[in-house]
This record gives C-alpha cells, structure tokens and sequence, in this order.
C-alpha cells in the first residue's frame, strides 16, 4: 500500500500556511530517497509562475516545472492542483469527455462525470471559447475544446481571422520557426524567406 502524501492533505487539517509549507518540504526530503537540498533551492522556484513550486512539480505532481499547463486542457497545473482538484497530467479528469478547462469555463464540475456541458448549456456552442463556432472548427480539422489546436503559441482564432497561417501546422511556411515565434519576432509566418535569425 502507498503511503504517499498528498500536498492537498495539509490543507485540511487546520494546519497553518507557514505550517503546511515547512511540512511540504519536510515530506519532499523524507520521501525522497537521498534528496537533499537546500531550503531556499526548495521553497521558492517556481520556473514557469503556474503557483506550483519546481519541487512540487518535479518530486510530487510529476508534471512539467517548465509548463504551466502540463496536460494542455486549458487550467494551470497549479489551479488544478489548489482549487478545482482536478489531475494535472489527465486533460479529462472525470472522462466525461469534456476537458477540464472546458467544464470550468462552461460552469460544469470537471470531477464529477454526471456534471458536464450539454447543448442547452450558455457558450456550448463554442466549447473553447476561441471566437470559432464547434462547427467550423471541425470542418477544419481543429480542436473545439482546445484554443490553440496546434499548440505552436497562435490561437486558433488569431490564424484563421488574422495571420491566415494553418491552426493544424506549428511552421505553416516550413521555414523551421513555429508560427507563434515568428509573430513574436514580427516575421511573416506564411513566407519562408522571411524568420527569426537562428542562433547558435
């Protein structure tokens, strides 16, 4: 049987912030064969500022310290993790088919399968909230509960209504540049010629 802790378990016990945070550490350490670190290596980092510590991420969660949002459902790891309860690395934490996100921007309760969004539910119709009807985004091969379908840092919205690039290709020009960096760099996504220079 596992006895391993739960961070949320602190939190129900009366314990205090200061408490709970130096018994979050204290767990890390004794749980984790020959881990040792220092407390300011520890108690601090928090890499990608999604409310979870890297330790939390790295030792306890196994979720990305370099992501906020790990299982890409649309709530930070950390949102998950200390307010809607849900599993940070299952993007569908009650396999209702709905993804967490969804369920939380819609009003629905994303761990319980019986409470899920329906086509009287307000904002159905475009699950992900992205600006581009369920329908549509079907018909072009993007993902309705997903705002970014290709995952290359442009809306689905933002490439379809305003650059013109694919929402299925992360480099729509092949130019090795993801569409997201070029936009970022102010080079044009859907020609080749024109990217972010490469470094070395």
């Amino acid at each position: 049987m596992s006895c391993k802790p739960h961070a949320n378990f602190l939190k129900h016990k009366g314990m205090s912030r200061p408490f709970r945070h130096i018994s979050l550490i204290l767990m890390v350490i004794f749980y984790v064969p020959g881990f040792a670190v220092a407390a300011d290596e520890t108690d601090t980092a928090d890499s990608d500022g999604d409310g979870l510590t890297d330790i939390e991420e790295a030792r306890h969660y196994k979720t990305d310290p370099q992501l906020v949002d790990t299982d890409t459902d649309g709530l930070g790891d950390g949102l998950e993790v200390n307010q809607h309860w849900t599993l940070p690395l299952v993007a569908d934490t009650d396999g209702d088919k709905f993804i967490d996100g969804v369920e939380v921007r819609l009003g629905t309760d994303p761990t319980e399968a019986s409470s899920h969004p329906t086509r009287k539910t307000p904002g159905f119709e475009d699950l992900d909230g992205d600006g581009i009807p369920n329908k549509e985004e079907r018909l072009r091969g993007t993902d309705p509960q997903r705002v970014d379908s290709d995952f290359d840092g442009l809306s689905d919205f933002a490439e379809i209504r305003r650059y013109l690039t694919s929402p299925i290709l992360v480099d729509t020009d092949g130019d090795g540049a993801w569409d997201g960096e070029e936009v970022a760099a102010g080079t044009d996504p859907m020609d080749a010629e024109k990217h972010p220079p490469v470094t070395k």
